[in-house]
C-alpha cells in the first residue's frame, strides 16, 4: 500500500449513495482531480465494503472508489453485499433449493435487495462481469501496520482459517460455490461468512424479539468487540428493546471470541447502528451509522481518540430527490 503509514481515513458502507460518498470525501479534505479524488496531504481513504445496493448510483460509487484505489489514494475490502452480488450472478446451486441455476436464489426477497444494482448491471452483461471481477480482487480483511480493516467481525480463529487458503484474504471464483451453501458450511465458508456478516446465534427458547420492521425473530447478531458484553441482553445488536432478552451468559449457548484489549485497532461497518456515532471500545470501532454518517481519521494511535471520530454533515434529501439510506432499507 503506497500510503503514508499513519494517515488513513476509514469510511464505512456507502450503499450506492454517491452524494454521501462525495460529501464524506470533501469533509475529510479530499479533492476531485482529473484522474481521481485525492488528499492534498497524501492521506489514504480506506473503504470498508458494501459499495452497492439500496442507493441508486452503484456505477458512480464503484467508479470513484476504483479510480482512487488504482492510483494509490485508497484501499478497499469486500462487504457482504459484494459477496451476495457475486453469488447472485454466478451459475450454480443455492442453499434455498430453488434450482434456478444461480448460487444465490433469484427469489423475490433477494432480487428486491439487489434491484438497484441490477438496473445498472444486468445479468450476463460485459460491464457486470467486469465489476464482479473487481469484487474478487477485494480482500475480506486487511491487516495493516497499526490497524485492521474488516467488514463485520475480526475473529482471529476465522482469519487464520481464511489465511490457510488465501494468504492475502482474497476469494477465488472456485470458492463461491462453497460459500453459497450457508446452512451446510465448511470451516472456510463459516469463517468467510462470519467476517463478512458477523456472529449470530439463536436465543435460548422460547425467547424472541421484534426487529425494527416489527418482524418476530429468534436469532440475534452479537457484539464481539466489547469483552464486557457477555449476556444476551448486553451482547445482542439491532434489537430495539433488549430488556426483553434473557440476562444469561451467551457462552452457555455459543462460543464468542471477543476482541482482545491487547490487539491493535480494528475498524468495521455492517451493523447499521442508530444514535450518535461513539467510541465504545478503546481499540474497536463500528462506523456504520446510516442516519449520521461518520468516518475516522487515524494517525497511528494505538488507542482510539474521540477527536478522530468525524461526523459528516448530513442531508436527508439530496438535490435530485434521492433519499439518504435508512437502516430499515438495508438487510
Amino acid at each position: 500500500m503506497s500510503a503514508r503509514a499513519h494517515s488513513i481515513d476509514i469510511i464505512p458502507d456507502i450503499h450506492a449513495d454517491m452524494e454521501r460518498l462525495t460529501r464524506t470525501l470533501v469533509h475529510l479534505g479530499y479533492r476531485k482531480t482529473e484522474q481521481a479524488w485525492a488528499h492534498p496531504e497524501g492521506r489514504i481513504a480506506a473503504f470498508l465494503g458494501d459499495f452497492i445496493d439500496m442507493g441508486t448510483q452503484n456505477a458512480a460509487v464503484i467508479s470513484l472508489v476504483r479510480a482512487m484505489q488504482q492510483r494509490g489514494h485508497a484501499v478497499a475490502i469486500l462487504g457482504n453485499h459484494e459477496l451476495n452480488a457475486l453469488l447472485y450472478h454466478e451459475p450454480g446451486a443455492n442453499s434455498d433449493g430453488t434450482n434456478d441455476g444461480y448460487m444465490r436464489a433469484h427469489n423475490a426477497k433477494n432480487t428486491r435487495q439487489h434491484q438497484t444494482f441490477l438496473r445498472e448491471f444486468p445479468l450476463d452483461h460485459p460491464r457486470t462481469r467486469d465489476v464482479l471481477d473487481w469484487f474478487l480482487t477485494l480482500p475480506v480483511f486487511l491487516d495493516l501496520p497499526g490497524l485492521r480493516l474488516i467488514h463485520a467481525c475480526w475473529d482471529s480463529m476465522h482469519i487464520e482459517t481464511i489465511r490457510e487458503r488465501s494468504k492475502d484474504g482474497r476469494l477465488q471464483r472456485v470458492d463461491l460455490q462453497e460459500l453459497a451453501f450457508e446452512d451446510d458450511t465448511t470451516s472456510f465458508a463459516k469463517a468467510v461468512l462470519t467476517v463478512l456478516k458477523g456472529p449470530e446465534a439463536e436465543l435460548p427458547s422460547p425467547h424472541h424479539f421484534l426487529d425494527i420492521k416489527g418482524h418476530e425473530r429468534s436469532a440475534v447478531r452479537l457484539n464481539w468487540w466489547q469483552p464486557g458484553a457477555r449476556t444476551w441482553r448486553t451482547a445482542a445488536l439491532s434489537v430495539p428493546d433488549p430488556s426483553g432478552l434473557p440476562d444469561t451468559p451467551v457462552a452457555d449457548v455459543v462460543r464468542l471470541n471477543f476482541y482482545g484489549a491487547d490487539q491493535k485497532p480494528v475498524f468495521f461497518g455492517h451493523y447499521k447502528r442508530c444514535g450518535q456515532p461513539m467510541l465504545d471500545a478503546p481499540n474497536a470501532l463500528c462506523l456504520d451509522y446510516p442516519l449520521q454518517p461518520c468516518a475516522y481519521r487515524w494517525d497511528g494511535e494505538r488507542e482510539l481518540r474521540s477527536e478522530g471520530l468525524v461526523s459528516i454533515p448530513s442531508k436527508h434529501t439530496q438535490g435530485d430527490g434521492q433519499h439518504s439510506i435508512r437502516p430499515e432499507m438495508v438487510e
